[in-house]
C-alpha cells in the first residue's frame, strides 16, 4: 500500500494477464503458496490470492514482461521480458531494489527455474544463438551448458532435490535432461508428436511431468528421466490426455495429483499413482475459454484462458468457485453507476466490465456491445448504460445494475467516429461529439446533426439543459446555447493546445477544460465564460487526458501522459495541486473519477483500476 501525508492507495483492480493464443504461458506462486505471480504489458503482478486487490506492482522493465518466478527463500523475484533481459529484484521491500540484471539470451524469456537454495537460476526463451542457460544467482557466473535442443525452449525446471537435474521441454517435440552442476546434457526423450509445451518436477523430485501440443501427458522418473507413465482419457479421440494442445501443467503440493490445462477448453486433475482422470473441469465454447496456464496453490487451482480471466477451482469438487475478471488492454473510458456502488470500464477492444467497488468483483457485459474501441461511457439513473465506440455506434443497453450475463442492447449508426458522449440524468438527451458533427439523441432518437468546421473532440453537456461546450481540433472549447434541441453557439474559449476532456461541476457553476498543452483550466460559467482560477495550472509534464469535479464542486483531479494524478483546489486556485506522482508507474492515466469527497478512482493505459484516499479539508 502506498501512503504519504496526501494520499493512500486504497485498492488495485489489476490487469489481467496477456495472454497469446497458441502460447503457452506462466502463473506461478510463492513459497507460503498465498500469492500468484504473472506479467502482463512492462509489468509484473503479485497478487493476494484471497483478496486479490490487494497488488504489488512491479514496473521497472523497458520491455514486455514474459515471465516472473519467486525464489524458494522468497526473498526475490527473477522476471524477463521480450529482450532476454533478467531481473532480480528483493521482495521485502515496497521499493524492490534490483539485485541484478543479467542478458544471456537474445530474445523471449518463456520460463524461469530457481534451485533449492535459490542459488542457481535456469531459464530458457528464443535466443538466435542459445535457448536457455544456467547461472549462479549473486555472480551471474555460467553454471553448465543448456544446450541439445534444435528448436527454443518453453519451459525448464529444475529437481528440488540432490542429484540435481535439469528438464526442458522444446518446440523439437523432446524433453531434455540435464546433470550436473556444473550442468551438461545428458539425454533427450522423443515422447511427444509436437511442441513440449510444460515440464515441471515433483516437489520431492522422485518425478516429472511434461505436457505438449499433440494433447499427451507424461510421468518420468526424476533422475535418470525412464517413463514411468502416459495419461489417456478415453472419452478423447485417439487416447490421450487432452483433444487439444496441454498448455501447462501443476503438482498438487503434496505430489499426489497433476493438474493440466488445455486448448479444448477443460482443465483435469489427474491421479498421478493411479494414473486415472478425477476430474473435468469444462468451459464455455468460445475460443476465449482455451486454457494456458494454471497453478495449484494450497487447496486452490487457479487457470488462465486466452480471455486472460484468472478462474479458481476446488479442486475437490471440480467446481469454478471465482473469477477474476477485467482487461488485459488500455481502458479506455470509466463512470460510477448513480449510487456509486458499481464502477464500469471499457478497453481497447471493446471489452465493459462492470467492478463492485466493495471488493473488486468483476462481471464483463455479454454478449459484447461494441466491435472496437469504446470512448466513452455514461450511465442514467435509470442504470442504463450509454456507449459510444470506434465501430462508429452509439448504444444503449439496459438494466446494467441487474444481471449483464445476457444483454440486448439498442445500436445506433454515427455518421463518423465518435470522440466523446455527455448525457442528461436520466439519460433522455445524449450529445455526442463526432469528427464530423455533433449528434443530438432524444429518448434514443437522433433528432439533430450540428454541422461543424471542426473535427469535434470532447463535449460536456450542462444539467439544466441550457449549456453544451464542445472542444475542437481548432484549439477552441465552443460554448452552445441550447434551447430544446435548438444548439446556438454563443462563444468559444481559445486554448494553447487540443482540448482533451470537457466536465461541468456537479452544481453546474463551473466548466473545467484539459488540453494537450499541459493545462488543466476552470471555467466560472455564465453569460460569459470567465476564468476561474487565479493563475495557469500547468503542473502537469505532458498531455492532460482527463479532469473530474469532486462531488462538493470544490477540487478537480486531473490525470495526463505523465502518469501523475494532480488534485486542484478552486478556493486555493493560486496554490499548487496535491500530486501523485506515478500514480501509474510508466502508464498515462486515461480516465478519473471521484468516489466521494476524499476518494478518487483511476483508470490507467497499464489496465489498472486504483482507488485512493485523497487528505483534503
Amino acid at each position: 500500500m502506498v501512503d504519504t501525508n496526501e494520499f493512500t492507495l486504497l485498492k488495485t483492480f489489476a490487469s489481467l494477464p496477456r495472454t497469446v493464443r497458441g502460447m503457452p504461458f506462466v502463473i506461478s506462486g510463492d513459497p507460503t503458496q498465498s500469492k500468484i505471480l504473472y506479467c502482463n504489458g512492462n509489468n509484473v503482478y503479485i497478487r493476494n490470492i484471497d483478496d486479490p486487490t490487494i497488488t504489488e506492482v512491479y514496473s521497472e522493465h523497458a520491455h514486455l514482461t514474459t515471465v516472473a518466478k519467486y525464489s524458494p527463500s522468497g526473498y526475490y523475484i527473477a522476471s524477463g521480458d521480450q529482450t532476454g533481459k533478467l531481473r532480480i529484484w528483493d521482495t521485502t521491500q515496497s521499493t524492490h531494489i534490483l539485485k541484478a540484471e543479467y542478458s544471456y539470451i537474445s530474445g523471449p524469456i518463456r520460463d524461469i527455474a530457481w534451485n533449492d537454495d535459490s542459488k542457481r537460476i535456469a531459464i530458457c526463451g528464443e535466443g538466435r544463438d542459445r535457448f536457455g542457460h544456467v547461472f549462479l544467482f549473486d555472480t551471474g557466473t555460467s553454471n553448465g551448458s543448456i544446450s541439445g535442443h534444435a528448436r527454443p525452449m518453453s519451459s525448464i525446471d529444475f529437481k528440488p532435490t540432490r542429484p540435481y537435474r535439469i528438464i526442458t521441454g522444446s518446440e523439437d517435440y523432446a524433453v531434455g535432461l540435464f546433470e550436473g552442476p556444473p550442468f551438461k546434457f545428458k539425454t533427450k526423450f522423443d515422447k511427444h508428436a509436437r511442441f513440449v509445451n510444460s515440464v515441471r518436477y515433483n516437489k520431492d523430485g522422485s518425478a516429472f511431468a511434461s505436457g505438449g501440443a499433440d494433447g499427451k501427458l507424461f510421468i518420468f522418473e526424476g533422475t535418470d528421466g525412464e517413463t514411468i507413465t502416459e495419461f489417456h482419457d478415453t472419452a478423447v479421440k485417439g487416447g490421450a490426455a487432452h483433444a487439444g494442445g496441454v498448455y501447462a501443467l501443476a503438482w498438487s503440493p503434496d505430489a499426489t495429483r497433476i493438474v493440466t490445462a488445455s486448448g479444448d477448453k477443460t482443465v483435469k486433475i489427474w491421479n498421478a499413482a493411479e494414473k486415472s482422470l478425477l476430474k473435468t473441469i469444462t468451459f464455455g465454447n468460445a475460443i476465449e475459454d482455451q486454457q494456458l496456464a494454471v497453478t495449484w496453490q494450497k487447496d486452490t487451482i487457479l487457470s488462465i484462458g486466452l480471455s486472460g480471466f484468472i478462474f479458481y477451482i476446488n479442486p475437490e469438487s471440480g467446481e469454478v468457485t471465482k473469477t477474476l475478471r477485467g482487461h488485459n488492454r488500455p481502458i479506455t473510458a470509466l463512470t460510477l453507476s448513480a449510487d456509486k456502488t458499481y464502477a464500469f470500464t471499457a478497453d481497447s477492444e471493446g471489452h465493459i466490465t462492470r467492478w463492485l467497488i466493495a471488493d473488486g468483483s468483476s462481471e464483463r457485459i455479454t454478449p459484447t456491445v461494441h466491435k472496437s474501441q469504446v470512448s466513452s461511457l455514461q450511465v442514467t439513473s435509470d442504470g442504463t448504460l450509454i456507449s459510444t465506440g470506434w465501430d462508429d455506434t452509439l448504444a444503449f443497453t439496459p438494466n446494467v445494475l441487474g444481471d449483464i450475463s445476457n444483454v440486448t442492447s439498442t445500436s445506433l449508426p454515427l455518421k463518423s467516429q465518435p470522440r466523446s458522449l455527455s448525457a442528461s440524468e436520466n439519460g433522455n438527451i445524449v450529445v455526442v461529439a463526432c469528427q464530423r458533427g455533433i449528434a443530438v439523441y432524444k429518448h434514443q432518437k437522433e433528432v439533430s446533426v450540428i454541422n461543424i468546421n471542426y473535427e469535434a473532440l470532447a463535449v460536456a453537456y450542462h444539467s439544466s439543459g441550457k449549456w453544451a461546450a464542445v472542444g475542437g481540433s481548432d484549439h477552441k472549447v465552443h460554448i452552445y446555447e441550447i434551447d430544446d434541441i435548438k444548439f446556438t453557439e454563443k462563444d468559444h474559449l481559445s486554448h494553447a493546445g487540443l482540448p482533451t476532456s470537457l466536465t461541468f461541476s456537479p452544481d453546474g457553476e463551473y466548466l473545467v477544460a484539459t488540453d494537450t498543452n499541459r493545462r488543466v483550466i476552470p471555467y466560472k460559467v455564465g453569460p460569459q465564460f470567465t476564468l476561474a482560477s487565479e493563475k495557469d495550472w500547468t503542473y502537469h509534464n505532458a498531455r492532460v487526458n482527463t479532469g473530474a469535479w469532486s462531488p462538493n464542486n470544490r477540487y478537480i483531479a486531473s490525470g495526463g501522459l505523465d502518469t501523475n494524478v494532480n488534485i486542484w483546489d478552486l478556493q486555493k486556485s493560486g496554490e499548487s495541486p496535491i500530486e501523485i506522482k506515478g500514480a501509474h508507474s510508466s502508464s498515462p492515466i486515461n480516465a478519473i473519477v471521484w468516489l466521494d469527497e476524499k476518494t478518487i478512482i483511476t483508470a490507467g493505459q497499464d489496465s489498472n483500476l486504483k482507488i485512493w484516499s485523497v487528505k483534503l479539508e
